[in-house]
């Protein structure tokens, strides 16, 4: 039977930019459930020249092991609760932050299955459907204040990028994981919305259990992906959204309207702050509505109190893990 996991990673910002006191809000956490917190949370950095536009990107929190892929929402919900619980920070789940433009400073959505009778067949049906699927949770529709398209990250990123033969390959949309076998769907955003995430994680599980073959090709996908990353819906998808409506219930008019595109209107409205306090909002009640809570200021103690309760003892893990990735 198959199993299934979730990593969700968004960005603590404090005004428009990611706070490097998550890192102290990231001790907070591992130090309330060593156990759990140990394995289930990870932080991110930018690279290279996106450092100058700040040191932190996205945490992550991770779901357990769960049979259905159903059962990952209730959990996933508790881990954002506690990540909450422990930031002063907005939580803003996205892609990229929109006044950014930087390929190494994004946030992501990963979904893992386990434990499929035919890993090869069930990878080629992920393929088929992959870009149906990437448009329920496309988020990062700018850079540098200008509208890009759908997704910055998946047009921009370093960690993602077209398909190759090599399926271990790490940095591309979909994956077998080196580390824990299973087959790795790396290409979403993370959104607040868990109406999407529903039926997200639905069509997931639907997919890993068809014992159909819809026999994705890898170049087909890599033709339509900057396509779907910047126009979004288009004639190609047509086909697939039908045949994925035919074994779960799939509303079109989820990827014919996407979050990016509610994302860019609205922030043309409100503006890029009260954008990012309603999806603090959304991240933490559900409701997508401004709220004003007091500013987290950064305290640079924060952020070295945070590299040594957290980075540090978890250093040796992240080595390893970092390790098991590439081989």
């Amino acid at each position: 039977m198959p199993t299934f996991g979730l990593e969700e990673e968004v960005f603590v910002v404090e005004g428009r930019h990611p706070s490097p006191k998550a890192m102290l809000y990231l001790t907070r956490l591992l130090w309330r459930d060593v156990r759990s917190n140990y394995t289930l949370t990870a932080s991110n950095f930018s690279r290279g020249k996106d450092m100058f536009e700040g040191i932190m990107s996205g945490v992550e929190v991770a779901t357990g092991v769960h049979d259905k892929a159903t059962d990952l929402l209730g959990d996933l919900v508790e881990r954002r609760r506690q990540l909450a619980s422990v930031s002063q920070g907005t939580l803003v789940p996205m892609g990229h932050l929109m006044d950014l433009d930087s390929p190494t400073n994004t946030s992501a959505l990963h979904i893992h299955v386990g434990g499929v009778r035919d890993t090869a067949r069930t990878l080629s049906n992920f393929i088929y459907f992959l870009p149906v699927l990437a448009l329920l949770t496309v988020n990062s529709p700018a850079a540098n204040g200008e509208r890009i398209g759908q997704s910055y990250r998946i047009l921009k990123t370093f960690a993602l990028g077209e398909l190759r033969d090599d399926p271990y390959y790490r940095f591309q949309d979909i994956i077998i994981a080196r580390r824990l076998g299973t087959i790795e769907l790396r290409v979403f955003d993370p959104t607040w919305d868990t109406r999407r995430l529903e039926v997200l994680l639905n069509a997931v599980d639907a997919i890993a259990r068809s014992d159909r073959n819809y026999h994705g090709r890898i170049e087909e996908y890599n033709r339509q992906r900057s396509r779907y990353a910047t126009v979004g819906f288009n004639e190609q998808l047509e086909r697939p959204l039908v045949e994925l409506g035919d074994i779960c219930h799939f509303p079109r008019e989820l990827v014919t309207h996407t979050c990016a595109d509610f994302v860019w209107r609205y922030s043309r409205q409100e503006g890029v702050e009260r954008t990012y306090s309603a999806m603090d909002n959304a991240y933490r009640t559900g409701l997508f509505e401004p709220v004003d809570r007091p500013a987290a200021q950064f305290e640079r103690m924060g952020f070295l109190a945070g590299i040594a309760g957290y980075y540090v003892p978890k250093l040796p893990y992240i080595a390893w893990k970092a390790w098991r990735e590439w081989h």
